[in-house]
């Protein structure tokens, strides 16, 4: 029997359970001891590597997962058994918790630590301001409009479960009946839903903290346009335009397709019914691979040039540098998925 990750004395931080790049080996079940205290990360090349350490200062150590034996012994059955679950894992386009539980699903492997692969409870509330589309909406059709906006989508459903009034209680039996189910389930439907559409805040939230450092990233690369070493030198120059042209287009397609999201999920709840919820369920999840793994390669990109240009600036060289080693590599990947991504009817 593998051993459960969460007896083993796992702590999993907020940071990397709300993570879309990172996750702790210790969330899956592996054997090696030593080797549940590493990450599988997705590096700004956007390669899965195993991640021994990271440091203020001193960076991170980083080894391929093939190289595991090299650096983790004992157990040589067991440490087998771990290669064979993270190579499945590292093939994985990103490491938020929706990915991996759909990858995990699909791989057929059994996850223990199953409160490990939910969103932090500040994450939830962080994204509950996003999810206002379905949720005002919602309250405006149980209580006229004139209740207080919830904070949490806990407290949003506790206001379902608890009406204040038989007239609130008669529509939520009406809305009951048109989805098909009763109003003792109701609360569990309406809290699955909104599980489905904090999913798409999620990557929603990633793309509004990217979406203006990426445009950051293409000022600050415009700003050496001018410079000796582009003008003398068509390969630079090249692969400065390459960088750009798929920067534009992957920021460009990904807030499309939020429009899109925001055009063909809205609910009329005075008229809700099954068929609603199914195709709000089944458009996002059409999406979540592509949004997961372009968002997550983005957000490695902008991690690391925040990291190494806090103020911006650099010189020409160092900008060359960085847009050659850490920026281009992958962008090809990312922009091939975003091309193959759904697409949605108004999409330009």
């Amino acid at each position: 029997m593998m051993p459960d990750a969460t007896r083993a004395g796992a702590v999993i931080t907020d940071y990397d359970r709300d993570s879309i790049h990172t996750m702790p080996i210790a969330v899956v079940p592996v054997r090696n001891t030593a080797l549940r205290k590493a990450r599988l990360i997705k590096n700004v090349r956007l390669e899965t590597r195993v991640e021994l350490f990271r440091e203020a200062g001193v960076g991170s150590g980083q080894i391929a997962i093939d190289e595991i034996p090299d650096f983790f012994g004992g157990e040589e059955v067991g440490l087998e058994q771990d290669l064979t679950l993270l190579r499945q894992l590292g093939l994985l386009p990103a490491f938020d918790p929706y990915t991996l539980r759909i990858g995990l699903r699909q791989a057929g492997i059994d996850v223990l630590a199953l409160e490990a692969f939910e969103l932090s409870s500040a994450k939830k509330a962080e994204l509950f301001p996003l999810m206002t589309s379905i949720t005002r909406p919602l309250l405006a059709h149980i209580y006229g409009g004139d209740k207080v906006d919830p904070t949490n989508l806990e407290e949003l459903i506790g206001l379902v479960v608890e009406p204040d009034t038989p007239q609130i209680r008669e529509r939520l039996h009406v809305m009951a009946r048109r989805l098909d189910t009763t109003i003792e389930k109701l609360p569990n439907m309406l809290e699955d839903y909104g599980d489905t559409y904090l999913a798409l805040s999620y990557y929603r939230g990633y793309f509004r903290y990217t979406l203006p450092v990426v445009d950051q990233i293409i000022a600050w690369m415009r700003e050496i346009e001018d410079s000796s070493i582009l003008r003398s030198d068509v390969a630079p120059l090249k692969t400065f335009k390459q960088v750009e042209d798929v920067l534009t287009y992957l920021t460009r397609s990904i807030s499309e397709r939020f429009d899109g999201f925001d055009n063909q999920t809205v609910v009329h709840w005075d008229r809700v019914n099954l068929d609603t919820f199914k195709g709000v369920r089944e458009l996002i999840a059409k999406h979540q691979r592509s949004l997961g793994e372009v968002l997550c390669g983005l957000t490695v990109k902008v991690y690391e040039w925040e990291a190494k240009f806090p103020n911006g600036g650099g010189s020409p060289d160092k900008r060359l540098e960085f847009i050659s080693v850490s920026l281009k590599p992958g962008l090809d990947e990312l922009w091939a998925t975003e091309r193959r991504a759904p697409k949605f009817d108004n999409r330009i």
